[in-house]
C-alpha cells in the first residue's frame, strides 16, 4: 500500500488556499442570492409570442422551436429555484426568438416581392397585348 505524504505548504500558500476557499463560498452565495429573473422571463415570453406571430404560416423554423424549448426550460429552472440558469435560458430564448422573427419577416418580404413581381409582369403582359 502506498502512502501519500501531503505537500508541504507554507503560511503564504495556506493563506492563498483559504482566500480561494472564501472566494468560492462567496461565489456560491452570490449565485444562490440572485433574484428570480421574472422580468427577463416575461420579455422572453413576449419575444417568443411575437416571433410566433411573425412566422405565420411559413416553413417551420428551428429557431422558434429552440426558443420555445429554452423558455420552457427557463420556467422549469425558475420553479427549481435555479435563478442563474433560468436567467441564462430566458436570455437565450429571447435571442432565438429574435432570430426566428427576423427569418419569418424575411420570408414574408420575399413572398411579397414575388407577388409584386408577378403582378408587374401580368401588367406588362397586358399592356403589351393591347398595343395595335
Amino acid at each position: 500500500m502506498q502512502t501519500t505524504t501531503p505537500l508541504p505548504t507554507s503560511g503564504a500558500q495556506r493563506r492563498i488556499l483559504a482566500g480561494l476557499s472564501a472566494l468560492g463560498v462567496l461565489a456560491l452565495g452570490a449565485c444562490a442570492s440572485l433574484p428570480p429573473p421574472t422580468a427577463q422571463l416575461a420579455v422572453s415570453a413576449a419575444a417568443v409570442a411575437h416571433a410566433n406571430a411573425a412566422a405565420g404560416q411559413t416553413a417551420p423554423q428551428p429557431e422558434l422551436a429552440l426558443a420555445r424549448d429554452k423558455l420552457r426550460r427557463a420556467n422549469q429552472a425558475l420553479a427549481d429555484k435555479d435563478n442563474l440558469a433560468a436567467g441564462r435560458l430566458a436570455q437565450q430564448a429571447q435571442l432565438d426568438a429574435l432570430v426566428a422573427e427576423s427569418r419569418g419577416e424575411t420570408v414574408k418580404a420575399r413572398l411579397a416581392a414575388q407577388e409584386v413581381q408577378a403582378a408587374s409582369q401580368a401588367l406588362a403582359d397586358e399592356m403589351a397585348r393591347k398595343k395595335p
